[in-house]
């Protein structure tokens, strides 16, 4: 890990996005999450997924977390640093298919400003490719329904029913 507290694995890229349809450009680069981000609308992108109900201090330590355990979370950020979209990559290794590691994304999230823009689209093509840069032999996520057709344009396709029991 760097001592700016990111991942080792810097910067993923960047992106030109045209912006209402007119000449003008938007920039931003794909890179992990970084401490800095919680100030600077990481919180915001998340809010429009979920609540999150944290303060920033308190996402930090989570961040701090799971940094630790590997969880690599990325960022598209603008040239001033503003986060405009965030996912998350966590590794599983299987004790199947010969000890393989399979990929699950986590939390696509766009700040609500930037949906539409083709953010959410390069952070989970950045995601697919570290994952496979990791020796992933599959990706995972799952999504509603309304998503479907989005995550269908990248690659994904239906396989099995997700479940789940709400504990809390």
């Amino acid at each position: 890990e760097a001592s700016s507290g990111r991942p080792a694995c810097g910067t993923m890229g960047s992106a030109h996005l045209s912006q209402d349809g007119g000449d003008r450009r938007m920039s931003f680069e794909l890179r992990p999450l970084e401490q800095g981000d919680f100030h600077r609308g990481f919180l915001d992108c998340l809010a429009n997924l979920a609540p999150v109900d944290l303060t920033p201090d308190e996402a930090i330590r989570i961040w701090r977390g799971r940094n630790a355990a590997g969880v690599r979370t990325v960022v598209a950020a603008d040239v001033q640093g503003n986060v405009l979209g965030t996912a998350s990559l966590i590794l599983e290794h299987k004790f199947i298919h010969k000890g393989g590691t399979i990929g699950h994304i986590e939390d696509v999230a766009v700040h609500p400003n930037h949906g539409g823009k083709g953010v959410g689209s390069a952070v989970v093509r950045a995601l697919v490719e570290l994952a496979r840069q990791s020796g992933c032999y599959k990706v995972i996520l799952s999504c509603n329904d309304q998503n479907l057709a989005f995550y269908a344009k990248l690659g994904f396709r239906r396989h099995d029913n997700g479940m789940r029991i709400d504990l809390k």
